[in-house]
Protein backbone atom coordinates (compact mmCIF):
# COMPACT_ATOMS: atom_id res chain seq x y z
CA UNK A 1 0.00 0.00 0.00
CA UNK A 2 1.08 3.70 -0.87
CA UNK A 3 1.07 5.98 2.11
CA UNK A 4 -1.20 8.93 1.20
CA UNK A 5 -0.61 11.34 4.54
CA UNK A 6 0.46 10.95 7.87
CA UNK A 7 -1.33 12.84 10.48
CA UNK A 8 0.47 13.56 13.86
CA UNK A 9 -1.87 13.46 17.35
CA UNK A 10 -0.26 13.86 21.16
CA UNK A 11 -1.96 11.93 23.25
CA UNK A 12 -0.60 11.39 26.92
CA UNK A 13 2.81 12.33 25.82
CA UNK A 14 3.46 10.11 22.84
CA UNK A 15 3.14 11.15 19.27
CA UNK A 16 1.00 9.22 17.06
CA UNK A 17 0.33 9.51 13.91
CA UNK A 18 -2.68 8.88 11.77
CA UNK A 19 -2.14 7.35 8.25
CA UNK A 20 -3.63 6.68 5.34
CA UNK A 21 -2.45 4.36 2.68
CA UNK A 22 -4.09 3.52 -0.63
CA UNK A 23 -4.08 0.81 -3.25
CA UNK A 24 -5.76 0.13 -6.11
CA UNK A 25 -9.46 1.26 -4.93
CA UNK A 26 -8.85 0.70 -1.08
CA UNK A 27 -7.73 2.83 1.62
CA UNK A 28 -6.82 2.35 5.05
CA UNK A 29 -6.80 4.22 8.01
CA UNK A 30 -4.76 3.37 11.33
CA UNK A 31 -2.95 4.68 13.98
CA UNK A 32 0.41 4.49 14.51
CA UNK A 33 3.04 4.86 17.35
CA UNK A 34 7.14 4.44 16.91
CA UNK A 35 6.16 2.95 13.31
CA UNK A 36 4.13 0.41 14.38
CA UNK A 37 0.04 -0.03 14.31
CA UNK A 38 -1.31 0.98 17.93
CA UNK A 39 -4.11 -1.34 18.10
CA UNK A 40 -5.84 -3.92 15.81
CA UNK A 41 -8.10 -1.56 14.59
CA UNK A 42 -7.94 0.00 10.75
CA UNK A 43 -10.57 1.73 8.88
CA UNK A 44 -11.15 0.26 5.21
CA UNK A 45 -12.72 2.03 2.48
CA UNK A 46 -13.86 0.27 -0.63
CA UNK A 47 -13.96 2.52 -3.33
CA UNK A 48 -16.09 1.33 -6.80
CA UNK A 49 -13.59 0.06 -9.47
CA UNK A 50 -15.25 3.20 -11.57
CA UNK A 51 -14.25 5.89 -9.20
CA UNK A 52 -10.49 7.11 -9.39
CA UNK A 53 -9.28 6.70 -6.00
CA UNK A 54 -6.88 9.80 -6.91
CA UNK A 55 -9.93 12.17 -7.00
CA UNK A 56 -11.00 11.29 -3.37
CA UNK A 57 -7.58 11.46 -1.58
CA UNK A 58 -7.76 14.81 0.19
CA UNK A 59 -7.61 14.57 3.53
CA UNK A 60 -10.88 16.26 4.37
CA UNK A 61 -12.46 13.25 3.12
CA UNK A 62 -11.35 11.42 5.68
CA UNK A 63 -11.86 13.64 8.85
CA UNK A 64 -14.48 11.59 10.37
CA UNK A 65 -12.26 8.02 9.98
CA UNK A 66 -9.29 10.18 11.41
CA UNK A 67 -11.47 11.06 14.17
CA UNK A 68 -12.54 7.68 14.59
CA UNK A 69 -8.75 6.41 15.11
CA UNK A 70 -7.72 9.20 17.23
CA UNK A 71 -10.74 8.36 19.71
CA UNK A 72 -9.88 4.84 19.63
CA UNK A 73 -6.62 5.66 21.64
CA UNK A 74 -8.25 8.02 23.67
CA UNK A 75 -10.90 6.08 24.54
CA UNK A 76 -8.80 3.35 25.32
CA UNK A 77 -11.37 1.25 23.22
CA UNK A 78 -8.60 -1.39 22.21
CA UNK A 79 -6.88 -1.80 25.56
CA UNK A 80 -11.05 -2.71 26.85
CA UNK A 81 -11.83 -4.50 23.83
CA UNK A 82 -8.54 -7.33 24.53
CA UNK A 83 -9.73 -7.76 27.67
CA UNK A 84 -12.21 -9.88 26.47
CA UNK A 85 -9.64 -12.08 25.30
CA UNK A 86 -8.60 -12.81 28.76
Amino acid sequence: MELFKKIPFKHQENNYEIRIHHQDNLINIAAFLNNHPVNGFRYQIQIPKNVEIERLLVEENFNDFIDLAKNDIADYRWQNFTKLFK
